[in-house]
């Protein structure tokens, strides 16, 4: 129970809170160092105080707070994260192998047989399409496929279908029009799922299937390129071997023939087409010039025409043919040596347009935080679009400069 005090005067209140505190305990702070093995425990604690000849002892149990300090440090594990160049290899490598497995599988679902090869030729020859074929290839593929097929079908027939064939031949891929456009397409969304992974997927999808579809095209212009140097490197020495074969007494069918089954490839196939074209009735120097035509081989087509002038107005076929055989000779020897001189400019064109590529890239891998205003930012998008437009022109400039024409 409280006690009231009346104070009137100063001297009175003094008085009053001396008396107040003199009855009220004088509190005491007690400070001890607790062992780390108690730390965040319960305890008693007991504290003995000695003064004016008396012993005063209490005991209090007390929660003891967790001390950081008293505990062991969690082991902290480190993460190996894979560098970025090495994640985008493997995203390459994963759309790569989508690729591939597109073209394995609509290679091997759609089949090529040598009757269908055969057949296909037919068609091209007599110039009328055989539904029969179609059909069969078509029911021996899935539903998937079929539905697709029949999709790249209507797009090939908008586009065209024979100049579609006509360069798949002249490239050496056998695959009929509708094959390729499927193809295409796949790995149009192969690119576009590969690069929406390593870029933002707005830009990364569109940019990726455009490089993907016309990846495919470039692919099918070189393989044209190469099969027609190829093509125009062996002629030549297959010329040579009809120049033989005439002189031993062969006739001219028999000597083509006989490049057919001992000349290299390609030359030995592009013949044994003209050759299948002569037995079903064409004209040898037609069969001649469309062999010519397909491969892009302007020194088959003066051979066709010497054949021809030869055929009005006589004279030894077998001189003629050597003597066109030693002008593509000496012509080839001139490609190579232009080709030698010119080395240097071509270099120098690679080097200078793939530079701003390689750079980019190795940029956008190491310090993406540097190059990545040029695609965030409205800015940096103009400026990618100048530098995109400047090279495009660059490299159109530089190929022009360094291409001779002999």
């Amino acid at each position: 129970a409280g006690v009231a005090t009346q104070a009137e005067t100063r001297a009175d209140l003094d008085r009053a809170v001396r008396d107040a505190a003199a009855r009220v305990p004088t509190p005491i702070a007690v400070t001890a160092t607790v062992p780390p093995s108690l730390s965040g425990q319960d305890a008693a604690v007991t504290i003995g105080v000695s003064g004016g000849g008396q012993d005063l002892t209490t005991t209090t149990p007390v929660s003891f707070a967790v001390d950081p300090n008293a505990v062991p440090a969690l082991e902290t594990v480190r993460l190996r994260v894979l560098p970025m160049v090495v994640l985008y290899a493997a995203m390459g490598l994963v759309g790569l192998a989508i690729m591939i497995v597109g073209f394995i599988v609509v290679v091997l679902l759609l089949g090529r047989s040598s009757a269908r090869e055969r057949m296909r030729q037919l068609e091209r020859i007599g110039g009328r399409p055989t539904v029969s074929i179609e059909k069969q290839q078509q029911a021996d593929a899935s539903v998937v496929m079929r539905t697709a097929l029949a999709v790249s079908e209507r797009a090939v027939q908008r586009q065209g279908s024979t100049a579609i064939g006509a360069a798949l031949d002249r490239a050496g891929i056998a695959l009929r029009p509708a094959e390729w456009m499927l193809a295409r397409a796949a790995v149009a969304v192969a690119g576009a799922v590969v690069a929406a992974l390593i870029i933002p997927w707005f830009l990364g999808v569109p940019f990726g299937g455009l490089l993907g579809w016309f990846a495919t095209s470039w692919y099918r212009k070189h393989r044209t390129t190469k099969r027609s140097q190829r093509f125009g490197d062996l002629l030549p020495e297959a010329l040579q071997l009809v120049v033989g074969a005439l002189r031993s007494g062969f006739s001219l069918m028999q000597a083509i023939d006989a490049v057919v089954r001992e000349g290299p490839e390609p030359v030995s196939g592009e013949f044994g087409r003209a050759m299948a074209e002569i037995r079903l009735g064409g004209e040898i120097e037609a069969a001649l010039e469309r062999t010519a035509e397909r491969n892009g081989s302007r020194d088959l087509a003066w051979l066709v025409m010497a054949i021809r002038i030869q055929r009005e107005v006589g004279g030894n076929l077998s001189e003629v043919l050597e003597t066109a055989v030693e002008t593509m000779r000496e012509r080839g020897r001139l490609v190579r040596h232009v080709r030698a001189l010119s080395a240097e400019g071509r270099l120098s064109a690679y080097v200078l347009v793939g530079m701003p590529l390689v750079l980019s890239a190795w940029m956008m891998v190491f310090r993406g935080e540097y190059i990545k205003p040029l695609v965030t930012e409205p800015l940096g998008f103009v400026m990618l679009g100048a530098g995109v437009v400047m090279i495009t022109v660059g490299a159109f400039w530089i190929s022009r400069l360094i291409k001779v024409e002999v």
